[in-house]
C-alpha cells in the first residue's frame, strides 16, 4: 500500500465521518443559513459604498458637492447597521426549522430579536439607544442569543408547557398563544442574564461576548496561520468528496462578515485602504480572490488547461462543460468530473494552489502593495472582476487576480500533463480493443 492509498484510507476512516456529522449538525446549518440570509443587505450596502469610489475623473468632487455621496453613505450605513439584528432573527428562524417546528419559526425569531434588544437595555442613555449594537459588532452575541433562545423554547414545548386552545380557534391565534409561555421564559432568562452582567465590568451581554468570544476568534481569523488552516481544511474536505466550503463557511462566515463590516466602516470614514491603517485582510471577499478563483481550489487555471491543452477526450469534454460554470466560481463539474476527489495526482495541486495564492496575496496586502477588499459582491462574480469591485475599483486587485490565474496554470500544469497522458493512453488502449473486437465480429 503506497502513501496515497494510506492517506485516502485515513480520510475515509477518520476525517469523512466527522466532517459529515459537522456538515449536518443542526447548529452549524442554522448559523450558516442564517448568516447567508444577511447577504442581500451586505451586498446592497457594499454597492452604495462602492458608488463613492468610482474611478471617474471629477466624480468624487461631483458626489460631494451634490450631496449624493452623503445619501449613498446613509443607505450603506442603514444596511450594515442592522446586520447583527437580522442575523439573530434568521439564525433563530433556521434553527427552529431544523428542529422540525416550522409553525413556530417566525414567532421564535421574534422572541430571539426581543431577547437581542433586552440585552442592549443598559446602553440606553437619556432615552436614546446605542444603535451600534444592531450592527456587525453584535454578530457573535446575536447568533448565541438565537441558538440559546430556540433551545430553551424547544425544551419547553417538548415538556408540554404551552397553552393549547381548541381546534375551533383560528390557527394564527392558537400559534400565538402556544408561543406565549416559551416567550415569557426566554425573555425573562435574558433579562436575568442582563441584570447579572451589568454588575460586572462588562457593559452588557453583547460587550461580554465581543470580548470573550469575538476577540480570540478574530485573532485566529485575522492571522495568516488561521487563513492557511481555513484553506487546508476546505480543500482536504473537497478531496474527500465533502463540500468543504459549506462546512468551513458555517463556522467562518460570521467572522468574515464582521471583518468586512470593519473594513467598510473604515472606507466610509475615508481612511486610506492600507493594512497599516487597520484594514483586516481576512474576509469572504479575500477568500473568493484567493482560494475560490473559479471555485474551491482556485481551479480556473486547470479548466483553461483542459480547454486549450488537453489531448484526452475526457479532459477535453470536462473542460468544455466546466468553463462557463468556472467563470462564475462553480467548479463541481471539475471536482467530480475529472475527478479531483480521491485522485492523488490532482489532489496535490488542488491543495497547494490556493495555499500559495493565499500566502502571496496576504503579504502583498500586508505590505500595502495590493488594496484590501472592504465590500462584498455576489460569490458568483467572475474572477478578477470580484477583487476589482470589492476593493473599490482598485487596479492592484485586478492585477493580482490575473497573476493568480497565471500561477494557477503554472501549478496545475505538470500534474495536468501527467494525468492527461494517462487518460489518453487508456483511451487509446480501449479504442484498440474496440477496433479489434469489431474486426473479429466481421468474421
Amino acid at each position: 500500500m503506497n502513501i496515497f492509498e494510506k492517506f485516502n484510507n485515513f480520510l475515509n476512516k477518520y476525517f469523512v465521518p466527522t466532517a459529515n456529522k459537522v456538515a449536518a449538525q443542526r447548529h452549524v446549518v442554522a448559523i450558516k443559513d442564517g448568516v447567508v440570509a444577511t447577504m442581500p443587505l451586505t451586498i446592497v450596502g457594499s454597492l452604495f459604498l462602492i458608488l463613492n469610489f468610482l474611478p471617474i475623473p471629477g466624480y468624487s468632487e461631483f458626489i460631494t458637492e451634490s450631496g449624493m455621496g452623503r445619501y449613498f453613505s446613509y443607505i450603506s450605513t442603514a444596511c450594515f447597521g442592522i446586520i447583527g439584528l437580522i442575523a439573530t432573527l434568521s439564525v433563530a428562524y433556521r434553527m427552529t426549522i431544523g428542529y422540525g417546528m416550522s409553525d413556530m419559526a417566525l414567532s421564535n425569531a421574534i422572541i430571539a430579536v426581543s431577547s437581542f434588544i433586552v440585552t442592549m437595555i443598559p446602553t440606553v442613555v437619556d432615552g436614546k439607544m446605542d444603535m451600534g449594537y444592531f450592527g456587525a459588532k453584535s454578530l457573535f452575541a446575536g447568533v448565541i442569543i438565537a441558538l440559546i433562545s430556540v433551545e430553551i423554547i424547544v425544551k419547553i414545548v417538548k415538556k408540554g408547557f404551552v397553552i393549547t386552545l381548541p381546534e375551533s380557534v383560528p390557527p394564527a391565534i392558537s400559534k400565538t398563544f402556544m408561543s406565549l409561555i416559551p416567550g415569557v421564559a426566554v425573555i425573562t432568562f435574558w433579562g436575568l442574564v442582563t441584570a447579572i452582567i451589568v454588575n460586572t465590568s462588562f457593559v452588557n451581554f453583547h460587550d461580554m461576548i465581543n470580548i470573550l468570544v469575538g476577540t480570540p476568534l478574530r485573532f485566529a481569523s485575522t492571522s495568516l496561520p488561521g487563513q492557511i488552516v481555513v484553506v487546508l481544511v476546505t480543500t482536504i474536505l473537497w478531496c474527500a468528496g465533502i463540500h468543504g466550503a459549506t462546512i468551513v463557511g458555517g463556522i467562518m462566515d460570521p467572522i468574515w462578515l464582521e471583518n468586512t463590516m470593519h473594513n467598510a466602516a473604515l472606507a466610509a470614514q475615508g481612511v486610506d485602504n492600507l493594512y497599516s491603517n487597520g484594514y483586516i485582510i481576512s474576509s469572504a471577499a479575500f477568500g473568493d480572490m484567493t482560494m475560490k478563483l473559479g471555485g474551491s481550489g482556485s481551479t480556473i487555471g486547470f479548466v483553461l488547461l483542459m480547454v486549450f491543452r488537453a489531448r484526452s477526450r475526457q479532459l477535453k469534454e470536462v473542460g468544455k462543460l466546466s468553463l462557463t460554470p468556472s467563470l462564475f466560481n462553480i467548479n463541481e463539474p471539475v471536482i467530480f468530473g475529472t475527478p479531483i476527489v480521491m485522485n492523488p495526482l490532482l489532489m496535490i495541486p488542488f491543495i497547494i494552489n490556493p495555499l500559495l495564492i493565499t500566502v502571496i496575496s496576504w503579504f502583498l496586502m500586508k505590505w500595502d502593495i495590493v488594496k484590501i477588499p472592504f465590500s462584498m459582491v455576489p460569490w458568483t462574480t467572475p474572477p478578477v472582476i470580484a477583487g476589482f469591485l470589492s476593493a473599490g475599483f482598485a487596479p492592484s486587485t485586478a492585477i493580482l487576480g490575473i497573476g493568480s490565474i497565471i500561477l494557477s496554470i503554472v501549478i496545475f500544469y505538470p500534474f495536468f500533463r501527467l494525468y492527461d497522458a494517462q487518460l489518453e493512453a487508456t483511451e487509446n488502449e480501449v479504442q484498440k480493443e474496440e477496433s479489434l473486437e469489431s474486426l473479429l465480429s466481421d468474421f
